[in-house]
């Protein structure tokens, strides 16, 4: 039957082809077909002897290629443009219909279309979405040819192939960035796997997101997942405010890990906030330091057992003096007692009070000792963790009577000590910092002059911070030497007299505090050294 005329009855079979194919399409969803069957509409409604429809597309290299889409709807053919002839080539190009009633070479097609046998008459329409040509329609041997009128009349079907093409091509750019973001997803999975750092992306209090290193890094079984469980489970805590989002000013924060094996881990944390998933996310950032920190508790034993080493002939003869007259008093004690007692005296007498004397002495003696022993508990104990309020001031004598050996033959001691507030801090690393100091301020000092010189201790108190000043009348230290004191293993004493290490150490204990040491000096004038510390402990220092 011709559908050409344009009357109702065929305008009818038109809208009901058309209300068939878009239902089928609604209900399958199958747009290969759906274009299958626009293009057998289209044949039938225009008389036409064969056609084809296609879709332009190109390669991910940008080569352009045309998808033919067939009436039973099979897997697309791909045509390369130049296949197309010269006369259907150039619509990509131009966006204009082609109308030929003898097509001769012009319709010579190459690869899947060559199949089609020379058209006697041809049709090519281009299929637009806004300024793009998107697609095509051929038409071919249709016995009164193709005109004006015909193409008007194709207007309901061409706008109906657009509408599936445009959405064939938006879901195609839809799959393509679903398929882009599950690459980046797993790349970025593969990337915070492959770091070498410990990496946690946690929301409202629960891990979503955690790396292997984050596993291994606080025991965490490989068939547990960490997803979704609470983030402050893997944190001791008192150590969880630490984890608030870091400033850019302040660096990682030591923070101590709760491990499932109850193991010691130590690791430097920065976190931050953005967006994940499209949600306001906290991550967080941690690098293993367990290691560096027991190098550096090894270094400072060591150190202090260097010191120790030092101080021990001074330590030594101070124990010695009391021992010995609390030998000698407990001595003479014990053969007046004897004598008093076989002649029968009470100890009322003159002989009795230079027992009670003897026994005092003895007894002062004893408490000298204790002191001493004390100190060296307070200087030689390793309790890091401990954080306690610390009096600076006694502080600095314990240290005085360690350093005292090396003191008092080299110069005289002067304490100035202003009225300071006590110290959120732990009194071991202070004595160690404070001896150090005065024991290199002894050592800047030659013998010889001990009323000439001097080493001046005093404190004060300025906003908050509690300024320590530790002076000495020394040798003094040359300029380009100033630079280096803090620098681990530099050392201005002579070989074997010192280990480069005690300036150093002294350094990384005072910033670990939150303080800060500086040092001036003059040659042949002396040096000072001052250790600055905040009275209370800042939130982003470590316990």
């Amino acid at each position: 039957m011709e559908r050409s005329e344009t009357s109702a009855s065929t305008s009818t079979w038109l809208l009901g082809a058309l209300t068939q194919l878009q239902a089928r399409f609604l209900q399958h969803r199958d747009a290969r077909r759906a274009l299958g069957g626009l293009l057998a509409v289209l044949r039938e409604w225009t008389g036409s002897a064969s056609g084809f429809l296609g879709e332009f597309q190109a390669t991910p290299e940008g080569v352009s290629f045309l998808h033919l889409y067939t009436e039973g709807g099979e897997t697309p053919e791909r045509v390369a443009l130049e296949d197309l002839g010269p006369l259907l080539g150039g619509i990509p190009r131009t966006g204009e219909a082609v109308l030929s009633q003898e097509p001769g070479e012009g319709a010579r097609w190459g690869g899947p279309l060559a199949a089609h046998p020379p058209p006697r008459s041809l049709l090519g329409l281009p299929l637009r979405v806004g300024p793009e040509v998107v697609g095509l329609v051929v038409l071919t041997d249709r016995e009164e040819g193709y005109d004006a009128r015909v193409v008007a009349s194709l207007e309901p079907v061409l706008v109906t192939c657009r509408v599936i093409l445009q959405g064939l091509r938006e879901e195609r750019g839809r799959q393509r960035a679903e398929a882009g973001e599950r690459r980046w997803s797993e790349s970025f999975r593969a990337l915070l796997d492959a770091a070498p750092d410990a990496i946690l992306v946690h929301r409202e209090g629960r891990v979503v997101f955690a790396n292997a290193v984050a596993a291994r890094l606080v025991g965490q079984p490989e068939d547990v997942p960490m997803e979704g469980q609470r983030f402050a489970d893997f944190v001791l805590p008192e150590d969880a405010d630490l984890l608030e989002p870091t400033p850019d000013s302040t660096g990682p924060r030591e923070v101590r890990l709760r491990h499932r094996l109850a193991l010691r881990v130590v690791a430097e944390v920065s976190t931050v906030s953005l967006l994940f998933d499209g949600q306001p996310t906290r991550v967080s950032i941690a690098r293993d330091v367990t290691g560096r920190r027991q190098e550096q508790e090894q270094l400072r034993a060591t150190e202090r057992m260097v010191s120790l080493g030092t101080l021990a002939a001074g330590v030594a003869h101070e124990i010695n003096n009391p021992l010995s007259y609390l030998l000698s008093n407990l001595r003479f004690v014990d053969e007046e007692l004897a004598s008093m007692r076989e002649a029968g005296e009470a100890l009322t007498g003159e002989r009795g009070r230079e027992v009670c004397e003897a026994l005092h002495e003895a007894l002062a003696g004893t408490h000298r000792v204790r002191d001493i022993v004390r100190d060296l508990k307070t200087f030689s104990r390793d309790s890091e963790d401990s954080v306690e309020s610390v009096d600076v001031c006694g502080v600095l004598d314990s240290c005085v009577n360690m350093a005292w050996g090396e003191i008092r033959h080299r110069a005289l001691l002067e304490k100035d000590y202003g009225v300071v507030p006590r110290l959120e801090a732990n009194a071991s690393r202070l004595g160690q910092i404070f001896l150090n100091l005065l024991v290199n301020a002894a050592h800047a000092i030659p013998h010889g002059d001990r009323e000439g010189n001097r080493i001046h201790v005093s404190t004060h108190h300025e906003e908050g911070l509690v300024v320590v000043a530790i002076r000495d009348s020394g040798v003094g230290i040359s300029p380009e030497n100033l630079g280096k004191l803090f620098h681990p293993f530099f050392t201005t004493k002579p070989v074997g007299q010192g280990t480069g290490l005690g300036l150093s150490i002294c350094h990384n204990l005072v910033t670990a505090m939150g303080g800060r040491i500086g040092v001036d000096s003059v040659e042949g004038q002396g040096t000072t050294f001052r250790v600055v510390l905040p009275v209370k402990r800042p939130a982003s220092i470590s316990r």
